[in-house]
């Protein structure tokens, strides 16, 4: 199978999943206990203008003409629907609200991507010394403190006691944001020329940004560690040795490389991961992006809101890991050896 009948593939049982994740986000939005018009116009609203509402959402119809109708309207127009928190459609509150998420996680990524191989290949090349130690005592750390835990913590020694990072929002108090094109602010900032609400931008993702990504960068650093610990001494290295290689060409162009194929596939998943991980550390920092839209649609019962914000999120995982999957076809010459033989 060659990659490019791979990737098409991949795109087509990646439809079939996020269909099935349509279903099933739609029926646990509905099974919730509360009713949503209720919730939505309060406890001393009429009933005819619950009715009303309802009739309004289809909740009045059976559940099966309710997705289908939803279905419809999704393929035909584009349409997610009404949020009752907002009042607008759930896809202009999703273009509104997802670019300052997707700004973190990028920028999570980034530190999980880099410090985690990073502190991956010093644990390896100090193994069993007390510098590895460390780092190891950190990655345990890191694996088992819940993201937000760490935030709270940032947040009161890097926030409160040594005053160096904003911790709420996205922008201080004062800074005006930057003309809207993708609706991340730093890049926007740097795109118009404003460099002051980027660099400001910058500093409020920084603390949620590194509590984010600590998990994935601790379980990244010790799947390295292991990797190329484990391949030192494997019969290709030794014979590099033989031949004459350096120590330090042997290990970025020969260890390195293979040990890193199972720890990118894992920090493909664990980026992934963050978007929905950024539901709790949004809600901290009442950071506006689309976690913490999420999060007040799951407590308000707001249906639309609840499956779009879904949606998104498994649209976006499901991205990622296609990508991952291309980029270790790419590193590992083995699958590329299987995909020419196949096709």
């Amino acid at each position: 199978m060659s990659i490019p009948k791979f990737i098409i593939k991949r795109l087509g049982l990646a439809v079939f999943v996020l269909l099935g994740l349509s279903i099933l986000i739609f029926l646990i939005a509905r099974v919730i206990p509360g009713d949503p018009a209720r919730m939505a116009l309060g406890p001393r609203a009429p009933e005819y203008a619950l009715e009303n509402l309802r009739k309004e959402m289809n909740l009045d119809k059976p559940i099966y003409m309710q997705y289908y109708l939803w279905l419809s309207d999704f393929f035909t127009k584009g349409y997610l629907g009404k949020s009752l928190i907002t009042r607008r459609h759930v896809e202009q509150d999703i273009i509104e609200f997802f670019p300052a998420t997707l700004e973190m996680v990028i920028l999570a990524a980034i530190f999980l991507a880099g410090m985690g191989i990073g502190l991956g290949i010093l644990s390896a090349q100090y193994r069993n010394s007390f510098t590895d130690a460390i780092f190891r005592v950190i990655a345990y750390l890191g694996i088992a403190t819940p993201s937000f835990v760490w935030l709270i913590i940032f947040i009161l020694l890097f926030g409160y006691s040594m005053p160096i990072f904003p911790v709420l929002g996205r922008l201080t108090p004062g800074v005006s944001p930057p003309p809207r094109i993708t609706g991340m602010y730093i890049l926007d900032g740097l795109l118009t020329g404003n460099l002051r609400a980027s660099w400001d931008a910058f500093l409020h993702l920084v603390l949620p940004s590194i509590a984010l990504a600590l998990g994935g960068m601790s379980q990244a650093a010790r799947i390295i560690r292991s990797g190329i610990v484990d391949n030192i001494n494997k019969d290709y290295t030794t014979l590099y040795k033989a031949y004459g290689f350096t120590a330090s060409l042997i290990f970025m162009k020969y260890l390195l490389k293979t040990s890193l194929i199972p720890a990118i596939s894992i920090m493909g998943l664990d980026i992934a991961a963050l978007f929905a991980n950024a539901f709790v550390i949004e809600k901290v920092i009442n950071f506006p992006g689309l976690s913490n839209y999420g999060m007040n649609a799951i407590l308000n019962k707001d249906l639309n809101a609840i499956v779009g914000t879904i949606m998104v999120l498994g649209i976006t995982f499901a991205s990622v890991t296609i990508i991952i999957d291309i980029i270790v076809a790419y590193l590992d010459p083995r699958i590329r050896l299987i995909t020419k033989e196949s096709s």
